[in-house]
């Protein structure tokens, strides 16, 4: 029997509550082996993120990294 038998097997006799649950979990979590277009920008956000925009564009990230690094012990 193949993997994917046994995972559709094991699935099979899953409430709908768990399957539910399930397919969510997959969703969050699984990202596919090839991913079609390796540019792509992920932009699924949840939580208090969904749905704004946390940064300016033009914003740089490694502005302060020297600071942050100098703060945990590490050399600048």
């Amino acid at each position: 029997m193949t993997l994917q038998e046994q995972v559709v097997q094991k699935v099979g006799g899953l409430s709908e509550e768990n399957l539910r649950f399930l397919l969510e979990m997959i969703d969050r979590f699984m990202q596919p082996d090839v991913m079609k277009d390796k540019n792509a920008v992920i932009t699924r956000r949840i939580g208090i993120a969904k749905e704004q925009d946390l940064y300016d564009d033009e914003y740089d990230f490694d502005e302060l990294n020297p600071e942050i690094a100098k703060m945990f012990g590490g050399t600048e």
